[in-house]
């Protein structure tokens, strides 16, 4: 005995929107599934991007702390002194003034500090970092600026040294220099900055 035909209509049509429904649903994970992995990969990208930045911040650094070492050890320090337009060296007063210390913030120190790329005070890095090779290379090549910040500690001289400048002796003086090192990342997104103190105990006559 055959089966009326509205039967069997009625279960073929009840069939497609069931897999419709599949359908869309299996549509759905697909595409949700896709945006979480293109998320990740950018969050991975972002990551990357930032560790070269502060790469090449930290590298810039210990740059400008060696420059800082060897000309300290050369002069005794005799030399490395901030001035606002920083004539000695690339040395730059923190403040504006070197006597004044009520004085702004020297203004090419601070626009050197803004995380863009904007300012020319800055030392270039000596190595070359633009043609890194394995995804390492970065869009500009890292940067350094020294300042001498305004606390000084003078001892007077000390007795070995003939009891200061009366006795003929040199009178010992700790100086303090703040290194900051700037990088951008390697698509030039992202701008990492990083900052050492660095003081030194020098004399008042210079040892060359």
């Amino acid at each position: 005995m055959s089966r009326p035909m509205s039967s069997y209509k009625q279960q073929q049509g009840a069939a497609l929107a069931v897999g419709l429904i599949l359908l869309l649903i299996i549509t759905l994970m697909g595409y949700t599934g896709m945006k979480g992995t293109m998320l990740q990969e950018k969050m991975a990208a972002g990551l990357h991007n930032r560790s070269l930045a502060m790469a090449g911040a930290n590298s810039a650094v210990r740059a400008g702390e060696s420059f800082l070492y060897n000309l300290i050890d050369s002069t005794n320090s005799v030399q490395a002194m901030g001035t606002p337009a920083g004539s000695f060296y690339d040395i730059y007063s923190q403040l504006s003034s070197q006597t004044d210390l009520t004085a702004p913030v020297n203004p090419i120190v601070k626009l050197f500090k803004q995380r863009n790329w904007t300012s020319n005070a800055g030392t270039v890095h000596a190595n070359d970092f633009m043609t890194s090779s394995y995804n390492g290379a970065l869009s500009q090549q890292p940067q350094y600026i020294i300042e001498e910040l305004p606390y000084k500690y003078s001892d007077g001289g000390s007795q070995e040294d003939g009891g200061g400048p009366s006795g003929g002796g040199d009178v010992d003086e700790q100086k303090v220099f703040l290194v900051t090192g700037k990088s951008p990342s390697g698509d030039g997104r992202t701008i990492a900055l990083i900052q050492s103190m660095f003081t030194a105990v020098v004399s008042s006559s210079s040892t060359n």
